[in-house]
């Protein structure tokens, strides 16, 4: 939903002489829900981009929660979810998982935002409410509904014909959630997912008028967004461990790995698995004397290697040497499902067009791994046989290969990137088993 701002000379009669629903703006990880009767398809950040992966999942514990949450739900609540409806969440997996601070986190991790019907979102805050009970989440805060008293139009006329400066000076030790909540709700003693206070650092407050799907937001001046120092010195390192990486692939006959696996995700992590553990061969000593500069991000569970979703003893043990290990393995592990449009740091035209060029041909050799498997299983079930129409020696062996892709880390999302992941199936129940 794109938002008006509403200003102190436009859209002021629209909101206040119409009923109207005032949400506070919550800041989580937001998460596109749908059921389709046999799978969960979770989409993160936008509608329009790919769904979350077994490798994605492997990555990063980062949405173990939501995962384990939505496969955990019995059928009762399943088979009352529409399956061509998208249900929008803040996902919070801890108490910050954006630029603001909570003292707490909602039920179950979740906080049900929208629902999206037709590609039409809907807020209808009655439905929020039904849906949220049953699947046992909260719903988008409600800190007002109804017509404007002249006193709080009078305030918020104020409020937006003020200057940042000289609300400084008005809020005092007080705060933009603090001036609202009391102006529209003023029985409350705190915001949402805050004890005792006022968010300090709240954003926005979003405006509904009745009837209207538009919506308007009035804008927090005061607000502070969460910097990310040092992006320049991340992305040179993330690259340049690509490029070391992408070297060492040049000496490698990527046919010639044993791949293992009969879905695609698994074949290839169990892939990337094989080819780290030849790399760290080769080059452990030379990573462990490398300046990496991990980034601090990095420190937090939430980021860290799904290791239950790695099969490789072997690698398990190298990644759980060092920190610096592992982050070398999350980058690997990301970096080659699929084809990259843009450069970073110290990747040039001509290294990108390499690491293209390898992500196809792991593609090409899981495809040929998972036909292999294919055709054998027809010829097991009896489905077809080369050998009454022709002397065929068919190769069964399950030599093959396989590649993915990592890049986000650093790149900002943009809805634009439409970079599709080619034949990535969604998350199954029976991938998840492990996964805690």
């Amino acid at each position: 939903m794109s938002l008006i701002t509403l200003s102190k000379n436009e859209n002021l009669d629209k909101v206040f002489n119409e009923d109207i629903i005032v949400f506070e703006d919550v800041q989580g990880s937001k998460i596109f829900v749908k059921w389709d009767g046999n799978n969960f398809i979770i989409k993160p950040k936008t509608l329009h981009g790919e769904a979350i992966t077994i490798i994605d999942l492997a990555t990063q514990k980062y949405y173990n929660k939501a995962i384990n949450f939505f496969y955990g739900l019995d059928d009762r609540i399943k088979s009352l979810m529409p399956k061509k409806w998208y249900f929008v969440f803040e996902y919070f997996p801890d108490d910050q998982p954006a630029n603001i601070k909570y003292d707490r986190i909602p039920k179950n991790n979740l906080i049900l935002t929208g629902i999206c019907k037709n590609k039409k979102f809907d807020y209808k805050i009655e439905e929020l409410i039904e849906f949220s009970n049953l699947f046992g989440t909260d719903y988008l805060p409600v800190i007002f509904k109804g017509k404007l008293s002249e006193k709080q139009k009078e305030a918020i006329k104020y409020f937006l014909n003020t200057s940042q400066e000289d609300l400084e000076y008005v809020f005092g030790e007080r705060n933009f959630a603090f001036f609202f909540y009391k102006l529209l709700n003023p029985l409350n003693d705190n915001s949402f997912l805050m004890n005792s206070e006022f968010q300090d650092n709240m954003e926005k407050i979003i405006i509904m008028v009745d009837g209207i799907t538009q919506g308007f937001e009035i804008l927090n001046p005061l607000y502070n967004r969460m910097s990310i120092n040092n992006t320049t010195e991340f992305a040179e390192v993330y690259s340049l461990i690509l490029l070391n990486f992408m070297d060492f692939c040049q000496l490698i006959e990527l046919k010639d790995i044993p791949l293992k696996g009969v879905k695609r995700d698994l074949v290839y992590i169990n892939l990337i698995s094989s080819l780290f553990n030849m790399y760290m061969k080769d080059t452990i000593d030379d990573i462990k004397e490398f300046e990496i500069s991990v980034p601090k991000f990095f420190n937090k569970d939430k980021f860290k290697i799904n290791k239950e979703l790695i099969s490789n003893k072997l690698t398990k043990e190298y990644i759980e040497e060092s920190d610096k290990i592992e982050y070398v393995f999350k980058v690997i592990l990301g970096s080659f499902k699929s084809r990259r449009k843009k450069t970073i740091g110290i990747l040039n035209d001509n290294s990108l067009n390499l690491l293209n060029k390898l992500v196809d041909d792991i593609s090409e050799i899981i495809e040929n791994h998972l036909n292999k498997l294919s055709d054998k299983q027809l010829r097991k079930s009896g489905l077809i046989d080369f050998d009454k129409y022709m002397d065929f020696k068919y190769d069964v062996d399950a030599d093959s290969q396989v590649y993915p892709d990592i890049y986000k880390e650093f790149e900002a999302p943009s809805d634009d990137d439409k970079g599709k992941k080619k034949g990535i199936p969604s998350i199954k129940k029976d991938d998840l088993d492990n996964l805690s």
